[in-house]
């Protein structure tokens, strides 16, 4: 039994204005959209979202015919339009890959919004590694790019 643990941040700036970059975050519906990381081959369902300090997020996804993977998170902490806080786990299956912490942070730039996501993550028994779960958070910002068209 190990854990290792990793911090992972990954950075973006979108030309939305800031409303519409956090809206994206808090609707149900276009969380389903853009909230996917993999490729073409890979799916998400959107399960529960209850997004309120106190409320839930769970879906599942992975590549379409195997054993999905789910994510399970917790907000613990929103600010409107700047920060978005939240408890994480995944798993494959039943076996539990990682817990971590997520912290969103949001500000204008003038002409866009500025996203920095931090992931603080702890690895439980290999089934992980950062640059997996970096390159995972870099498609996922690369959707929401798109549903944002910015």
């Amino acid at each position: 039994m190990t854990v290792l643990h990793e911090l992972v941040q990954v950075e973006r700036t979108f030309s939305a204005p800031l409303e519409q970059v956090f809206s994206a975050w808090q609707d149900s519906e276009a969380l389903g959209r853009w909230y996917l990381p993999g490729d073409e081959s890979w799916s998400s369902e959107v399960v529960e979202h209850n997004f309120r300090v106190g409320g839930v997020k769970r879906l599942t996804f992975g590549p379409r015919g195997e054993i999905p993977y789910s994510e399970d998170c917790r907000y613990e902490d929103i600010v409107i339009n700047e920060r978005i806080v939240y408890t994480m786990t995944v798993a494959a299956g039943t076996q539990r890959l990682t817990a971590s912490l997520v912290t969103i942070e949001l500000s204008g730039t003038g002409s866009g919004t500025r996203v920095l996501m931090t992931d603080q993550l702890a690895i439980l028994d290999g089934g992980d590694t950062a640059e997996e779960r970096r390159q995972g958070w870099v498609e996922v910002l690369d959707r929401l790019q798109d549903v944002l068209g910015a």
